[in-house]
Formats: structure tokens, C-alpha cells, sequence
């Protein structure tokens, strides 16, 4: 066990004077442009409004509506979004601006202020606990790294959670070098930084484990300590053991969503090896040092590193620094959060949002290293005074130019502006369609969802709820024959527009309105149109020909199987047996959804499980038997579950089997379902 630096530490006395000299004016300096970058022009960029954002507002105003309750009557702790819990503390932050008018700007803008904390905690932590001459330097820092300036100008949980990650840091360097009465708070932003964002739980849960090993003849020199902390934490963990009880499933189904890895059936072995291969990309300095394509590109400042390349040799130095200080408690805990920030992100697929808690390491050593850069060259004859100006004017315009550049320049720097790029269009559509409905209030409108995640709820929050347009994809009029007049009004991107004009199933097109995308093509059209004359007789081929089966060859069970089954529109057949339960298929149209295989070598079976959705369902397996000329039929009916579950369906006994013809029905009164089937399990 590590047992170093265990001493007692010296609390603050009356006698002590605080000093407001020139560096405290410089921090607040910094402090003043970090958060005028953070607020300026906070509805222009990023450019676009996403729906992550969005539904922490509606979140926070349907809470306030219940009376602070979710419809279960019981105070939330996780919030659902996308079908998993994944929101927590960001919603409750929203309700101080929910009962306003909506807008960008409020719902960014408390996250942006909080997002304060980092450069100020950081820059205490570096004055009292580093004792670094150049402590001040922290804001100027903060403020100049672009992965940091584009998420914190957004609503986006990661943002809150990196802040209050850097406070937790804070707050346990004052329980350790201060004052022991400091632990409470210290675990209540640990704790923070648990519910603000998903991926940091690992990050806490393993800051804490060092910690505690570390500075182990620390925590327990003082008999009251190990108490408080251990009915501290049992208290602050309180809501998460309560939401995990309610909702035990809602782990998995985060990581199945996540399509993470550890939500599939390799061995543990495999699993571990592959976390490790993404810790180590998150750490490496390619990564955070040079332009990237890994990460989506509204998750980039186009051309720029996530982190200051400039500062690179600087953090070197400070690692270098804080191995030969290892038995300094500060100098540890730098190092055990440069080592445990991109353990959230290697839970899934290492991303800017998953791994932005990285920045706080990094600045936290850039500042060291320019402060041991900077002392040094102040033991020179020249004195250190112009390399800091230097610095410090090399900081500000960095910050100044990144932020003028943003504001004016990002709506340029990418052309894709749908679903797999910007996701633009929001705000801009949304004032589209209320100016259009205010001159045409017979119109009914209905708009297209597939140019960003979550339409529906990116539209709400601009237009209100219940939403006075419907949302719904164009698909539906071009695979049947649905209600068309003339006061019908399609909003579409162009990929539904060239769709819809050379699908031949129309006539009358005609553009009525339009928006134009930032680069000055069209982004949506506003369109009316009419079947053509035969649309029943298209329809009716199209239909036909869907219906024709599909045949693949699969192996398995150590043979080639011969499958049939309809046609796909989500995924492959062999998605449907591949033991991974995060892939699924998704039928077209077909109700019943039948597979049918055939066994080169007849297999023997007792039953049929299959990992299906919510919706009741009916299923059937039929067999057929090798050793005699008969068929053996058994099923199972599900009337409904909350989440993907299995169902399972048995014979009277294990028989040797040729044949099997798995049918899978939806038992709605869905007049169009999509019959989704996460795996099919054999059962022998």
C-alpha cells in the first residue's frame, strides 16, 4: 500500500491576510474572457441546435409541470432520452430557465456559465496547491483550447460534467493539503460529476479507488474520517441505488444503444483487451494534438487540434515534473487524472464528447509546464517578463482569433448540413414554418425528420407542444398509397426531394417555398404534389415484387444453411444469428415476419428463443422432423414488454430436425409495422 505525505494538514488561521495583487487581476482578466467567448454570439455557434440539447429544456419544464415528479409520482433521478437514461443533473440545471420563452441562448447559456468552474478551479488549484508562480494563466489557457470552446458553448452534459470533474479535483486537493473537514464536499462534486454525465462514472468510480490507495495512510491517520467519508458516499449514492432498483435493465440497454463492446457476448479476455486498445487511443497525443477524422464533424473546429499543439511540449514537461514529484499530493493527483479521464470513453467507441474530462488533465499540466518553463527562464539574466507577455498575448489573440472565426466563418467550413454532418436547420426552419402557417393557415404541413436525430423534438422546442405540423417520412408516400390533397405541404431535404421526383409516382411537383442552407443551396422545399393517374398500379407491382423472398447462405452450426425470409430494410439476415445483441434486422413490411432454414445435417432442438421488441407479438416455430415424414408446430404469445426481452417457445421433447420455419407476428393494430428481431437463439 502507498503510504506517502501523511501528515497533518495546517488549516487556515484568522491571522492569514489575503492579497489582491496583479496576478489575482490577471485571473480575474482571464476569468472575464473566458466567459465573454463562452457567451457571445451563443446562438450562431455552433450552428446548429441539436436535440440533445433541446429535450433537457422540455425535460426540465414537463418536471416543473409535474410538480417535480415523473409519472410514476416519484422524484427523477435519470432521465429517458433516445430510449435510454442518460440525463440527470443537466435537466434539473435547465429548470432554472424552463419557465422562460424558449431559446438557444438560454438553454446554452446556464450551461456555458457554469462551465466557469473549470478555469476557476483549476486556477485555485494551481495557486494553493501547486504554489506555481503562474497560477493566473489557467483562464487564458482554458479558453484557447478548441475541442473546450466548441462544447462549451453548448447544452450538452459532457461540458457540466468536465467542469464539476475539475472542481471534484479542487475540493480533494483541499480535504488533502488543508483542511480534512473538506472531504464531504470533495465526494458531493465527485458525486456531481457521477449524475451530470454518463461516461464519467467510470471516471469517478476510479479517481476515487486511487485516491483512497494513494493517500491511504491519509484517510485513516484520522479515526473520524473513514466514517465520514464511508456515510458521505452511502448518502450521495443513495439516488443511484434507488434508479438502479427501479430500473435494473437500464445499465444494459445505455451500453446496447451505445453498441459498446461490453454489451456483447465475447469472452472477458476480449472484452478487457479491446478496452484497453480505446484507453490508449484517448490518451494519445495524435488524437488531441493534430486535425482529426474520427469524430463527427460537428464535434470539430475545422483544421484545428482538440488541444493547442503549441502547448504539447509544455505538458511533456509537466509529466516529466510530476514523476520526479510523485510523493506530492498535488503532483499525483494531476498524473491520476491525466490516467483515468479516457476510461468512460474506452467503455464505447472514444469520442470528443466521451473523452472532453481529458482537457482538464492536459490544461492543468500545460499550465505546470509553462509555469516550470517560465521560472526557468526567469533564473537567466534577462528576466522572465517578456516570454510571459509573450505567452499571454499569444494566448488571448489564439482565443480572440478562434472565436471571431467561429462566429463568423463556421456555417462555411462543412457542406454537409443533414443528418451525418451539422444537423443545421432547427432554429432557421422552425421560423420558416411559423412565418408560411401565419399566411397559410389551412395548410396542413408535414415535415421530413431524416435531416437530424430527433426532429420532433428540435421542432417543439421552436414551435411549442403539441406541434401544429406533423412529422413524418416522405417514405411512407412513396412505398404506398397513402391520403394525398392539395392542402397537404411537404417539407423535405433534397434527398427526399429527388426522391420524390424520380419515383414516377408523381405529378404537379411544384416548390412553393424553400430555405437555403448556409452555403446558399437549397436545404429545404416546401412542396405540393399529386399521384399520378396509375399510382395504384405501381404500388401494387412494388408491393408484389417486396414480397418476393430473399435467400442466403449462412454458416452455421458447422454447416451452410440455406435461409429464406422477406425483405430487410434494417440490417442483414445474418445480423439476426451473429450472437451480438446490440445488432438487430428490421422487416419491410412483412407481417408475419417468416425465416425459414434449411440443415444440411439435421440438428437437434427443443425450442426457439428470439430477442424482440416491445410491441405484442405472436410467435410460431414449425418443424420438421428427419427421422419421420412429419411436422411439429409450437408458439407463444408476448403481450407487450417494456424493453427488448426474449421470447421463448417450446416443444414436448428434443427431436432431430431438417426443416424450421420461424414466424413472427406483431399483434397490433398497426397497419404498417416493422417487425424488429434482435437475435434467434436455437435451443438444443
Amino acid at each position: 500500500m502507498i503510504q506517502v505525505d501523511s501528515s497533518v494538514p495546517r488549516k487556515n488561521t484568522t491571522s492569514e491576510k489575503s492579497h489582491f495583487g496583479w496576478a489575482e487581476l490577471l485571473f480575474v482578466l482571464g476569468l472575464a474572457l473566458y466567459l465573454a467567448t463562452r457567451i457571445i454570439a451563443l446562438d450562431k455557434f455552433p450552428i446548429y441546435f441539436f436535440s440533445d440539447e433541446a429535450i433537457q429544456t422540455q425535460l426540465a419544464a414537463k418536471m416543473i409541470e409535474n410538480g417535480f415528479k415523473d409519472a410514476s409520482g416519484q422524484i427523477p433521478i435519470y432521465f429517458e432520452n433516445g430510449g435510454q437514461y442518460n440525463l440527470s443533473l443537466s435537466v434539473w440545471l435547465q429548470t432554472l430557465v424552463a419557465p422562460f420563452e424558449r431559446s438557444i441562448w438560454l438553454t446554452r447559456g446556464i450551461s456555458a456559465l457554469l462551465t466557469l468552474i473549470f478555469p476557476l478551479t483549476l486556477g485555485l488549484a494551481l495557486r494553493d496547491f501547486f504554489k506555481i508562480k503562474y497560477w493566473w494563466f489557467a483562464p487564458f489557457v482554458v479558453s484557447a483550447i478548441p475541442a473546450w470552446f466548441l462544447h462549451s458553448r453548448t447544452a450538452f452534459e459532457t461540458a457540466l460534467g468536465t467542469s464539476l470533474f475539475c472542481a471534484f479535483l479542487y475540493f480533494y486537493l483541499r480535504y488533502r493539503m488543508q483542511d480534512r473537514d473538506f472531504l464531504p464536499i470533495a465526494l458531493l462534486f465527485g458525486a456531481l460529476t457521477f449524475y451530470a454525465y454518463a461516461p464519467l462514472q467510470l471516471v469517478v468510480i476510479l479517481s476515487g479507488l486511487f485516491m483512497l490507495i494513494v493517500d491511504w495512510g491519509y484517510h485513516f491517520k484520522d479515526k473520524k474520517v473513514p466514517w465520514l467519508g464511508v456515510i458521505t458516499l452511502l448518502v450521495l449514492a443513495l439516488p443511484y441505488v434507488l434508479f438502479r432498483i427501479r430500473h435494473p435493465e437500464s445499465l444494459g440497454r445505455h451500453l446496447s444503444i451505445l453498441q459498446s463492446y461490453w454489451a456483447g457476448n465475447a469472452p472477458l479476455g476480449s472484452k478487457l483487451s479491446e478496452f484497453f486498445k480505446r484507453y490508449i487511443k484517448g490518451l494519445d497525443p495524435r488524437y488531441w494534438f493534430l486535425p482529426n477524422q474520427t469524430d463527427l464533424i460537428r464535434h470539430q473546429m475545422k483544421n484545428m487540434a482538440h488541444f493547442p499543439r503549441l502547448l504539447s511540449p509544455f505538458i511533456a514537461l509537466a509529466i516529466l515534473k510530476a514523476l520526479s514529484e510523485i510523493k506530492k499530493p498535488a503532483w499525483r493527483i494531476a498524473l491520476i487524472a491525466l490516467l483515468v479521464s479516457p476510461s468512460g470513453a474506452a467503455l464505447a467507441d472514444v469520442a470528443i464528447t466521451r473523452n472532453l474530462v481529458t482537457v482538464v488533465p492536459l490544461a492543468m499540466l500545460a499550465c505546470l509546464g509553462l509555469d516550470s518553463h517560465l521560472r526557468w527562464l526567469a533564473d537567466k539574466p534577462k528576466k522572465a517578463i517578456l516570454p510571459v507577455a509573450l505567452v499571454l498575448i499569444a494566448l488571448i489573440a489564439s482565443t480572440s482569433f478562434m472565436t471571431h472565426n467561429a462566429i463568423t466563418k463556421a456555417s462555411a467550413w462543412y457542406h454537409d448540413y443533414g443528418l451525418y454532418g451539422m444537423q443545421w436547420g432547427g432554429k432557421e426552419l422552425s421560423a420558416e414554418i411559423k412565418s408560411y402557417q401565419a399566411e397559410h393557415p389551412d395548410k396542413k404541413i408535414i415535415v421530413s425528420p431524416t435531416w437530424a436525430n430527433n426532429t420532433d423534438v428540435i421542432l417543439s422546442f421552436f414551435l411549442g407542444y403539441p406541434l401544429p405540423v406533423e412529422v413524418n417520412s416522405f417514405k411512407d408516400w412513396t412505398q404506398n398509397l397513402r391520403e394525398l390533397d392539395e392542402n397537404m405541404v411537404f417539407v423535405m431535404p433534397p434527398d427526399d426531394f429527388n426522391t420524390a421526383r424520380s419515383s414516377n409516382k408523381f405529378k404537379d411537383l411544384e416548390i412553393i417555398h424553400s430555405l437555403n442552407w448556409p452555403d446558399g443551396n437549397v436545404g429545404f422545399y416546401f412542396v405540393t404534389l399529386r399521384y399520378v393517374d396509375d399510382a395504384q398500379e405501381i404500388f401494387d407491382r412494388e408491393k408484389a415484387k417486396r414480397a418476393e423472398p430473399e435467400t442466403s447462405v449462412l454458416h452455421l452450426f458447422d454447416q451452410d444453411l440455406k435461409i429464406t425470409y422477406p425483405m430487410l430494410d434494417i440490417g442483414q439476415i445474418y445480423n439476426a444469428f451473429d450472437g451480438d445483441t446490440n445488432t438487430l434486422i428490421r422487416g419491410l413490411e412483412a407481417n408475419p415476419l417468416t425465416i425459414k432454414i434449411v440443415f444440411e445435417e439435421p440438428i437437434e432442438m427443443r425450442g426457439l428463443r428470439l430477442l424482440i421488441g416491445q410491441p405484442p407479438s405472436v410467435l410460431i416455430a414449425e418443424i420438421k422432423l428427419a427421422d419421420k415424414d412429419q411436422t411439429l408446430r409450437s408458439g407463444v404469445q408476448s403481450f407487450g414488454y417494456e424493453k427488448n426481452d426474449w421470447l421463448e417457445t417450446y416443444f414436448a421433447g428434443t427431436y432431430l430436425v431438417e426443416e424450421l420455419k420461424i414466424s413472427l407476428q406483431e399483434n397490433t393494430s398497426n397497419p404498417q409495422p416493422h417487425i424488429h428481431i434482435w437475435e434467434i437463439e436455437i435451443i438444443e
